[in-house]
């Protein structure tokens, strides 16, 4: 079968992690099928009408196209924005013939698919990787989005929580099909020696992933602790000097950016993992956590209640400090209690390829009968 990828969020040089999850999908799909990407994005440092740079490369078994558009007028630029990448994907398509266009994100990665679907006849399907309310910017936003989601062939999405969270606007089914862990980098190992270290890893582009709120909870813990930060952004600045305020900034070690394969390295040099998002359609992090053995504390902020547990971790209500701050004394005097090889068995039943490819053949061949 042959399957285009269209998608707003892919890693490029600017971001190594953007989007990596839609990468590792369509590399898995490859395995099977014939897969080409197209990604497009804007770029908002460069003013030029209908001016854009087109690039080619080949990644693994996938073959990629990296759509960059030149920014334009102000309210004309998101038309522009889908003119020049339906123009572009279609021409492509046009070449490719595929069976199934996958498009990603409900906006603009959607309403995208749709035009290009139309173009070339072909069915598409979404896979929504966000609450569908991130997409809402502005009314235009949120109809284009709905648009798309009720017009594609097949609706997908990571977790129960946000299927939910799209059957407030689209009245239909939308299957889960969570993100991809590459089960095979990661493996037990024995934990380091005390004081205890507590994982975190995330983007500080903005205030989503709740260091702030992880940095408040800790700096009242009389138990001596350390905790490991990756991640890089425009906060992180303020978040270093957020423990400094705290008093607890010789008890974290900020690294940094953490590269994709450097992330199994990470979570060996830890006692169990934390996630305080604000909000969390799946949880990538958490899993590659498990994967490890490690158990976690998480808020119950969307996609990790599907497989956060009593076996492999502990949920918290979303946003309830006290709570969190029971959970993780608990977790610093009892991570030695829980079965690390049932908790990394649990991520290889759910989130590995061939779990993934099983699902998404499945929706594929519906489609195409």
């Amino acid at each position: 079968m042959k399957i285009l990828f269209l998608t707003p969020w892919y890693p490029d040089e600017d971001n190594l992690n953007h989007g990596i999850f839609v990468r590792e999908q369509a590399v898995a799909l490859s395995s099977h099928h014939e897969v080409v990407v197209i990604s497009s994005k804007v770029n908002y440092e460069k003013f030029g009408l209908w001016t854009f740079e087109l690039k080619e490369s080949t990644f693994k078994n996938l073959k990629e196209f990296r759509l960059v558009i030149n920014r334009s007028l102000p309210i004309y630029n998101q038309m522009n924005y889908f003119l020049i990448s339906a123009r572009i994907a279609a021409k492509i398509a046009q070449e490719f013939k595929p069976d199934v266009i996958h498009g990603n994100i409900g906006y603009p990665g959607g309403f995208w698919s749709w035009l290009v679907s139309k173009k070339i006849s072909r069915p598409f399907i979404i896979t929504e990787h966000t609450f569908i309310y991130n997409n809402f910017r502005s009314l235009v936003h949120r109809r284009l989005t709905v648009f798309s989601l009720r017009r594609a062939d097949t609706v997908i999405t990571v977790s129960t929580s946000a299927a939910n969270e799209i059957k407030k606007y689209v009245n239909r089914y939308v299957a889960v099909v969570p993100n991809i862990v590459d089960v095979g980098s990661y493996s037990i190992v024995p934990y380091p020696e005390e004081p205890v270290v507590i994982g975190f890893l995330g983007s500080f582009s903005s205030a989503k992933k709740g260091l702030d709120t992880l940095l408040n909870v800790l700096s009242g813990m009389r138990k001596d602790f350390v905790l490991q930060i990756g991640g890089a952004g425009a906060m992180l600045d303020g978040y270093k000097n957020l423990a400094k305020e705290l008093g607890i900034s010789v008890k974290c070690r900020f690294v940094g950016f953490v590269q994709p394969d450097e992330v199994p390295a990470f979570m060996n040099q830890l006692h169990f993992f934390v996630n305080t998002s604000r909000f969390e359609s799946f949880g990538i992090a958490i899993a590659e956590a498990m994967a490890s053995g490690l158990p976690a504390v998480c808020f119950d902020n969307g996609g990790p209640s599907d497989f956060v547990n009593q076996t492999n971790g502990m949920l918290v209500e979303n946003h309830q400090e006290e709570k969190l701050r029971q959970a993780l004394q608990w977790m610093m005097e009892n991570y030695r209690t829980f079965d690390r090889e049932k908790i990394r068995a649990s991520v290889i039943n759910r989130f590995s390829k061939e779990t993934f490819i099983t699902a998404m053949d499945s929706l594929y061949q519906d489609l195409i009968k």
